[in-house]
This record gives C-alpha cells, structure tokens and sequence, in this order.
C-alpha cells in the first residue's frame, strides 16, 4: 500500500501541490488525470524520492520515504516521461547497470526475465540511440521492473507510440497489476481504460477519486473525454 498523505509542494511562490491526499492498493491499476500543469508529474516525483514535499509524507508499506529512503523505494519501479535512457550504452550493459544499482543478485536472470515481459530479447546487443521510441519506452519499462517493485509508477506511457505499441504497452500494464500495482499518469484516455480507478488533480488538488464506472458516469454517454472536461471547466483558476 502506498500512503500519499497531505502533500503540498510550493517552488518559490508558486503553489503546485496543495493537501493531496489518496491510498493505492495492491493489483489495482489507477490513472492519475488532469490538465496541463495539474501537478501530476510533480506528485509522482515526491512518491519516487525524487522531490521532497513542502509538507506531508509518502509511506511505502508503512516505510516513511523521507525517513527510510532505501527500503520504502525498494518497493518501487518509476518511468519518467522524459527519457532516463543513455544512447550510447547497449541495451544488455545499460539493464546490467540498472541491476547493479538495485544489488540484484542474479543479474542475468533478472534481466532475462524483465527482456521477455517487454519483448525485448532481440534487441539486447543493439545501441539505444538506434532503437525506435518503442522499443526505447519498452527498455524503460525493462529497467523499471528489473527489481521486481510491487509498485510501477508510469509517466506517459503510451505518449508518441503508433497503435500496436500502444496496445502492447496497455496489455502489459494489465498483466503487471495481476499481482502489483500500476499508477498511470496521462493524456491518453485509451489509457484511462485500462484502469480501476482514477485520480484527478486540478491546479495541485485532487478534484476526483473514484472508480473508472463511476468516474464515466459524471457523462450523460459515460464518456471519458466529455467527463474530464466537465470536471475540469469547473475548477476555478487559481490567482
């Protein structure tokens, strides 16, 4: 279980989250929604360490993430929606890397086992810089999982792939949440319907927690594009 508990974060003046508050589950897949700006990739970063909230904390299975960094992260597995990769490492010595970090101790097992869920074994001895954003996203997500986090936190995971390699990633996300849990931030609401559950933020405050049948029916046609812009066109802007 991961407990987000009153964040607020503040960058100089500028306010960019304010008393966000939810629970995430185990094998549950939630898509964390919102505008431009909303304060979504903000709060995946303060859930990964990456940021330290203004106030409020973060526990991983109860393993406050400010004070015991390490073993609350370990539950962890987090892809950016910039890229994290280096073009000039294969992709097999740049999962060695990341294996390294973690200390995972069969490092080739491991990464034989992450190759195969993202269907990345034919590719393991090509540089990165010459691999599409697919297979770029997939080694990502590889990277991600290496360690094998109960958690995965994913940024934009479908964002610029063509149709198939939407479908892929979609039907991986699926299968992941079977036995972990899955927060997906995005744009794409085809993503959306993978989910259980969605989270909505406007202007830095969750506006929306609910399950993705009932979150349809703020819709009079229960329809995802027409029910987040109802929800957003009401929330005033901050001044």
């Amino acid at each position: 279980m991961i407990e987000v508990s009153h964040i607020s974060k503040s960058f100089e003046k500028k306010s960019a989250l304010e008393d966000v508050s939810f629970t995430l589950n185990d094998r549950e897949i939630t898509a964390l929604i919102g505008e431009n700006g909303a304060g979504k990739s903000t709060l995946m970063r303060i859930m990964c360490g990456y940021l330290a909230p203004t106030a409020g904390y973060v526990k991983i299975h109860g393993k406050n993430i400010s004070s015991e960094r390490l073993s609350a992260l370990k539950n962890i597995g987090y892809v950016p929606e910039i890229s994290s990769l280096y073009g000039d490492m294969s992709v097999y010595n740049f999962l060695v890397w990341i294996a390294q970090i973690w200390e995972i101790e069969d490092v080739d097992k491991a990464i034989i086992q992450a190759s195969k869920q993202m269907a990345i074994i034919d590719v393991l001895n090509e540089k990165i810089e010459n691999l599409s954003k697919g297979f770029k996203k997939r080694v990502e997500i590889a990277s991600a999982i290496l360690h094998k986090p109960r958690f995965l936190i994913l940024d934009e995971p479908t964002d610029g792939l063509d149709p198939n390699q939407k479908y892929d990633i979609r039907e991986f996300i699926k299968k992941y949440a079977q036995n972990h849990s899955v927060l997906v931030s995005t744009h794409v609401l085809e993503d959306v319907d993978v989910a259980n559950r969605v989270v909505m933020l406007s202007h830095g405050k969750v506006i929306k927690d609910t399950s993705l049948a009932e979150f349809k029916k703020i819709s009079r046609r229960k329809d995802l594009s027409e029910a987040f812009r109802i929800l957003s066109t009401k929330q005033p802007e901050n001044k």
